[in-house]
């Protein structure tokens, strides 16, 4: 058993005025399985690169374990994949074998070239590399993007497998109560430790917010009264200020009717102004050490849509529907109806057609061939979110303008799903693939929409923006056809559940 000890490290990138991370300690088991979770662009991925050395803090990070890293870069993608493989790794064949065979995986695919792979099955093998070697401590970043939901398992019974311990990121709250048994949960700049999986987190962090919000408000009615009672000393010494320039304006008066001493109403004024401002200076320090007390939590701003209910009930039918693409017969004999409200579940494994069928319906799949009917209301304004959304480039207020959207709208709900303003000059292709996805969903929740067609909205999203369209959803009830694997993320939207099946 080795540890991972972390000592003061700080972060910043070279670019950037505020630190990622601001004086880390943490003292991780290597047999633990750490879920690494935290808002998109907060630093999951800086950090396992501070801990594999490709990036460096101050601070000191002590160990003696070697890391290993998913995913990693395939170079030549034509090449054969065991050959892409040994030189990434030195690893024996045999090696390899055994781990994808503890994932049900034939062993004969590394003999095909790397881009001949579905999928879910570069994933597998680019994981089962991460584990050939026995003496290290895998660094896994979102292994079960665009996976379906039996890779999603598969992937989670491969894990179960292991008595090594890593760090995985993931957005998947299911994945993740089967794989851990600790999270770290970055917050703000820092890094908090929880035993248990990601559900005891939530529920930890939900009954900590809950009791930081309740002490917050007790605190603010403290300062609010302390800010009264400072407001009341001012216009208390306001008023003695007054009675003493009085006292000097009608001095000659008391002093012939009167053997009152000259300075004794001066005296008396400087005293209790003195003492006003010793009161009010009490009051600040009061002030400043409430607020000091005070926990900064994070609000997730509600998204809104720009959906307006179409006056057909009915958008789309189909009947007995059969789809081929270049040849290949994808899913038989679908029957549906989409309403003007609601969100129906297109489900079913990786290649079953579910995207395809999307495309159709746009006619963006000119390859396409189906048989059956399908009938589309008339002069439906409609909303598509594709699961490849690399196409989108240029600056946002271009991107706006091309695809005559507000640009005021983007940007505020880009504000609302937590992207930087400092990335508001980037170009799109140049975002990370978290901001890409971000710029995609707002674009589409801007878009004046009857009928939305979201294809894997959840993938790139952290579980703070997953659990913001969730709420949308569930309050607005949108016409949707929806492609997800994420299963709480399904459960929770999903009016109406279809499986397309891959036809035999």
């Amino acid at each position: 058993m080795s540890n991972i000890r972390i000592s003061n490290l700080s972060f910043r990138y070279d670019d950037s005025s505020e630190n990622i991370f601001n004086n880390l300690n943490l003292n991780l088991d290597s047999t633990w399985k750490l879920g690494l979770v935290g808002r998109n662009g907060r630093g999951k991925t800086t950090f396992l690169n501070l801990l594999r050395g490709k990036l460096h803090g101050l601070g000191d990070i002590q160990t003696r374990l070697n890391f290993s890293y998913y995913p990693i870069k395939i170079a030549d993608p034509a090449n054969i994949t065991l050959y892409e493989l040994q030189k990434q790794a030195n690893f024996e064949e045999w090696e390899l074998d055994r781990e994808l065979n503890l994932m049900n995986v034939n062993p004969d695919l590394l003999w095909q070239p790397f881009n001949t792979l579905s999928g879910g099955e570069q994933t597998k093998v680019l994981l089962a590399l991460s584990f050939t070697n026995k003496d290290s401590f895998a660094l896994i970043d979102e292994p079960t993007n665009h996976l379906d939901e039996d890779s999603r398992q598969e992937i989670s019974n491969y894990l179960g497998k292991h008595e090594k311990g890593y760090i995985v990121v993931s957005h998947d709250r299911d994945f993740l109560n089967q794989v851990t048994d600790h999270i770290l949960a970055i917050e703000n700049t820092e890094i908090h430790l929880y035993q248990g999986n990601f559900a005891t987190y939530e529920d930890t962090k939900q009954k900590r917010d809950e009791f930081n919000h309740e002490r917050n408000q007790k605190l603010k009615g403290e300062i609010n009264e302390l800010h009264q009672q400072k407001e009341q000393f001012y216009h208390w010494a306001q008023k003695v200020e007054a009675r003493k320039n009085i006292g000097r304006k009608y001095q000659h008066v008391l002093n012939r009717r009167t053997r009152l001493n000259k300075g004794a109403i001066g005296h008396a004024a400087a005293k209790m102004m003195k003492k006003s401002i010793n009161a009010r200076d009490r009051m600040d320090h009061k002030i400043q050490v409430k607020q000091g007390l005070m926990t900064n939590i994070e609000d997730i701003p509600e998204l809104s849509m720009n959906f307006k209910a179409n006056y057909h009930s009915t958008l789309l039918e189909i009947q007995h529907l059969d789809l081929q693409i270049d040849g290949k017969s994808l899913f038989k004999d679908l029957n549906l109806v989409v309403k003007n409200h609601g969100v129906i579940s297109l489900e079913g494994r990786n290649g079953s057609g579910k995207s395809t069928f999307l495309k159709m319906l746009l006619d963006k799949a000119p390859t396409a061939k189906y048989q059956g009917k399908y009938e589309l209301a008339d002069g439906l304004s409609i909303s598509y979110l594709p699961q490849d959304f690399t196409e989108y480039k240029g600056t946002l207020h271009n991107f706006a303008y091309e695809h005559k959207i507000s640009y005021e709208e983007l940007l505020n709900n880009l504000k609302k799903l937590g992207f930087p303003r400092a990335s508001f000059a980037t170009l799109i292709e140049e975002m990370s693939m978290g901001q890409q996805k971000r710029v995609a969903l707002a674009k589409s929740l801007v878009e004046p929409s009857d009928l939305y067609l979201w294809d894997e909205p959840a993938n790139y999203l952290d579980v703070f923006n997953q659990d913001q369209l969730i709420e949308l959803l569930k309050k607005v009830k949108p016409a949707m056809l929806l492609i997800e694997h994420d299963e709480y993320f399904i459960e929770q939207v999903a009016d109406q559940r279809v499986r397309l099946d891959i036809a035999e």
